[in-house]
C-alpha cells in the first residue's frame, strides 16, 4: 500500500513544487501583461495547495521539510504572485495613485509573510480544524479572482478604487486572530453543498455572471461569514 511506502513523502512535495512553478510562471505572465493566464495559474496553485495538504494527511506523509516548502511556495504563489498581478492590472489602468498602490501591495506581501511565520510556530493542525487568521492561500485566490472578475467582462465589474481597500482588508485579516474554517471543511457538509450548488447555478446560469466573478463572490461570502461568526462569539462572551 502507498501509505506504507517510503516514497509516499515524495508525492505531496511534487504537488507543492508544481504549485510553486505555477506561481513563478504567473509572475512572468503578469509582468508580460498576460493577466488572464497569470490569474488562472494562481488559481491552479491554490487548488494544488489544497491538494498537497490533503495528500500529506491521507498518506500520513507530513514532514518538517514539507511544511517549510509549503510555506515558501505559498508566499511566492499566493502572496507575491497575486499582489504583482493586482499591481500590473491597476498600474495599467492609469487612474490609480501609484503612491498608494505600491505601499498597499508591499503591506499585503508582508502580512502574508507574517501569517505564514506565525502559522509555522503553531502546533501542527490535526485534520480540517480552524485557522488563526485568514490563510494566505485563500487571500491570494480572492485577490486574483477580483482581478480576473474585472478583466473577464467587457464592462468594469469591480471599480479600480476598490482594490487598494481590498489589499488592506485582506492584509488585516491575515494578521488577525480571527478563526477561519478550513475550505475543505466548508465543503464537507452535504446540506451546505446543496446550497452552494443552488448558488452557482443561479449566478452562472440565471444571472450569467462570469465564473471568476461567481467564485470571487463566494470567497467574499466565506470571509464575511467568518467575521460574523467572530463577532457573534465576542457578543456571547
Amino acid at each position: 500500500m502507498i501509505q506504507n511506502s517510503k516514497y509516499r513523502y515524495v508525492i505531496p512535495n511534487i504537488v507543492t513544487f508544481a504549485s510553486l512553478a505555477c506561481g513563478v510562471v504567473s509572475i512572468i505572465f503578469a509582468a508580460s501583461g498576460e493577466l488572464m493566464l497569470a490569474g488562472v495559474l494562481i488559481l491552479a496553485s491554490y487548488v494544488l495547495d489544497l491538494l498537497d495538504g490533503e495528500l500529506a494527511r491521507r498518506l500520513n506523509a507530513g514532514t518538517d521539510f514539507g511544511l517549510q516548502l509549503d510555506s515558501l511556495t505559498d508566499l511566492v504563489s499566493l502572496g507575491v504572485a497575486p499582489a504583482m498581478m493586482a499591481y500590473f492590472h491597476l498600474s495599467a489602468a492609469g487612474n490609480i495613485a501609484l503612491a498608494l498602490l505600491g505601499p498597499a501591495v508591499v503591506i499585503y506581501v508582508l502580512a502574508g509573510a507574517y501569517r505564514l511565520a506565525r502559522f509555522n510556530l503553531l502546533p501542527v493542525k490535526e485534520g480540517q480544524t480552524d485557522s488563526v487568521g485568514l490563510t494566505i492561500s485563500t487571500s491570494g485566490a480572492t485577490l486574483a479572482l477580483a482581478v480576473l472578475s474585472d478583466i473577464a467582462n467587457s464592462s468594469e465589474v469591480i471599480h479600480n478604487g476598490f482594490f487598494i481597500p481590498l489589499l488592506i482588508i485582506l492584509s488585516l485579516l491575515m494578521v488577525s486572530r480571527i478563526s477561519y474554517p478550513s475550505i475543505v471543511w466548508v465543503f464537507s457538509r452535504r446540506w451546505a453543498n446543496f446550497l452552494y450548488m443552488v448558488y452557482f447555478v443561479t449566478t452562472l446560469v440565471l444571472l450569467q455572471l462570469s465564473f471568476f466573478h461567481v467564485w470571487f463572490l463566494f470567497n467574499s461570502g466565506y470571509l464575511s461569514a467568518a467575521l460574523v461568526r467572530a463577532g457573534y462569539h465576542v457578543i456571547e462572551e
